[in-house]
């Protein structure tokens, strides 16, 4: 068995996959910030949670060969280190991949979960023979995986597509990386709380008792055809169309998979999203590309993180 680890702003994956074939045979996806609320620090925490996660399933650490673990930040690879994880600080700097190595005495390799998601879609969903592609999640954040050649492109430091961090604003909202008029703040979890706060009553978010539960909250309204929460979508779509339009025009993918639970629980807005990118990418680029919705669903991550583990020598492997 493979496990993997799929660290999410708002849940996380625990995930045991069949050794044979990229099957998850077991599950569970606790609140984030309920994993880490207790006293112990990160590594001990995501170990112990670990550890009763296999337990519940009648397994132990000797069945698993090795762990995959995405972040949602910025990882080093090689190293094992989360380098920086702007919506997840508890994680910032780790050297996760060791650490965890250590505490668990199996092999653990770490990368970014949208790269994880990347190599998901490309071993065991719709982006599979595809040889370029670039896969886009909108949840708490935007997260951006590439497969140049059939490799999972990182560029020089890990840090390559953060795609979420594209400048669609000049001078706009002020991002939690520091920057300004990030795509991210503008079609995200966090963009459409953002927007919630300034058309529902303070009471009313109150109610909703997750980080980004105004995001929740918006989306409920729009499908009850509250113009104002409609408006804040299409909004929201267009600028992902935006940025999806520089992507395609600067990379030439054939596919662009989209996925995360805004795009799965606004679906309308792909097709918003879409419509942007046919009118405006270059036709040469737009002409066979395809924009798809993933048929993974949240498994993506802890199906890449099984990737991750099976391919260790093959991509860059990290000594734990």
């Amino acid at each position: 068995m493979r496990c993997a680890i799929d660290i999410g702003a708002t849940r996380t994956m625990f995930a045991l996959i069949e050794a044979e074939a990229p099957q998850v045979v077991a599950w569970e996806r606790p609140i984030t910030d309920t994993l880490f609320a207790g006293d112990l620090p990160p590594v001990q925490a995501l170990a112990a949670a670990l550890r009763h996660f296999l337990e519940a399933q009648g397994a132990s650490l000797k069945d698993v060969v090795g762990v995959g673990i995405g972040v949602p930040g910025v990882a080093d690879r090689r190293q094992g280190l989360v380098v920086s994880c702007p919506n997840l600080s508890i994680l910032d700097g780790l050297s996760l991949g060791p650490l965890l190595a250590q505490e668990l005495g199996i092999p653990v390799y770490v990368d970014n979960n949208t790269n994880l998601i990347c190599l998901g879609e490309h071993t065991a969903g719709i982006g599979q023979g595809i040889h370029n592609l670039a896969v886009i999640f909108v949840g708490s954040g935007v997260g951006c995986g590439l497969i140049i050649n059939d490799e999972l492109y990182e560029g020089s430091d890990g840090a390559a597509g953060e795609f979420g961090h594209m400048i669609v604003v000049p001078n706009g909202l002020q991002c939690s990386c520091g920057a300004h008029g990030c795509l991210e703040m503008y079609c995200s979890g966090k963009a459409l709380a953002r927007v919630a706060s300034q058309i529902f009553m303070p009471r009313d978010l109150y109610a909703m008792d997750t980080r980004f539960g105004g995001a929740q909250l918006l989306i409920e309204h729009a499908r009850i055809g509250d113009r104002s929460c409609l408006r804040a979508l299409d909004e929201a779509f267009t600028y992902l169309g935006i940025g999806l339009t520089s992507l395609v025009n600067l990379l030439n993918p054939r596919m662009v998979i989209l996925g995360g639970g805004i795009i799965m629980a606004w679906p309308q807005g792909v097709e918003r999203a879409r419509e942007v990118v046919m009118t405006e990418a270059l036709p040469a680029v737009r002409r066979n590309l395809r924009l798809e919705v993933s048929q993974l669903q949240n498994f993506a991550g802890v199906l890449g993180g099984a990737a991750l583990v099976s391919a260790q020598g093959k991509i860059g492997q990290h000594h734990s």
